[in-house]
């Protein structure tokens, strides 16, 4: 069995040139921890989600891989990181968007049932020239897969 039978649309498909409130928008409205990003023609090019996010709000060296240790020393109240957020904003998706492999609706799905479990969240389904065509999701395996238990 291929991926074929468990593929589902995503709740929805932010544009490269979205900005990152835009994106927190849609992923509150849409209860989802990451969505595809795809280009003007809908080819794959990444994800944005609560990951990056996250990494918006951190301060640049920890970002960039500088060994830190511990935080405390770093005093952001809640306010300081709405600020943080709100300066970025108005930047696109598309500069922080996260990379994130894909797989094509042929794939056998015991090969996506171990990305799953590898710990992708879900994965973007994409067409022989890179278009996003739909995702994979644990619940979309399961539920198939449970279906007749």
């Amino acid at each position: 069995m291929s991926c074929q039978a468990i593929i589902s649309a995503p709740p929805a498909v932010l544009g490269k040139g979205d900005t990152v409130a835009e994106a927190v928008v849609v992923l509150r409205e849409k209860a989802v921890s990451a969505l595809p990003v795809t280009d003007a023609k809908g080819h794959f090019l990444g994800v944005f989600g609560l990951r990056e996010l996250i990494a918006l709000l951190l301060p640049r060296a920890v970002r960039l891989g500088v060994e830190m240790g511990e935080l405390g020393f770093v005093s952001d109240s809640i306010d300081d990181l709405h600020t943080r957020l709100g300066a970025l904003g108005k930047e696109s998706v598309g500069k922080h968007m996260a990379p994130h492999r894909a797989v094509r609706a042929e794939t056998p799905l015991i090969e996506a049932l171990m990305l799953l479990y590898r710990g992708d969240s879900y994965l973007p389904v994409v067409d022989g020239a890179g278009k996003l065509i739909g995702v994979v999701t644990a619940t979309d395996a399961m539920a198939r897969v449970v279906e007749n238990v």
